[in-house]
């Protein structure tokens, strides 16, 4: 990206061909670029903001499925289901999960005071 700027050499303009009103070449992480790009450009402030809303329903989608695995636990525990009435595939998921987290378990992987599962 190539950058224009003003007298107190603030970005005030970007370009994507070197000319003699942008004659600065300046790499596409740097911070004052990136600053420029948020307050002036509304679409990369919009794409950061859904960004941070993607990722925050990603970290609750795996809190979601973690609780999820407890209730299937739970259920099945107490008699109220048959696990292997559940579709093969999600069987399978489940039990790879448990194997994982046992072996976690065993590898002390987990720190087991932040491990509040009802599942082993």
């Amino acid at each position: 990206m190539y950058v224009k700027r003003a007298s107190n050499k603030e970005i005030v303009a970007l370009s994507t061909e070197q000319s003699a009103d942008y004659p600065e070449f300046i790499a596409h992480n740097d911070p004052e670029l990136l600053q420029f790009m948020q307050k002036n450009i509304p679409a990369y402030a919009l794409a950061k903001t859904e960004l941070g809303y993607s990722k925050k329903l990603q970290d609750s989608d795996a809190d979601l499925a973690r609780v999820l695995e407890d209730l299937v636990e739970l259920l099945t525990a107490n008699g109220i289901i048959t696990f292997t009435k559940l579709p093969m595939a999600a069987q399978v998921k489940l039990l790879n999960r448990k194997t994982l987290r046992h072996d976690m378990q065993r590898l002390n992987l987990f720190n087991e005071e932040e491990d509040d599962s009802i599942m082993p």
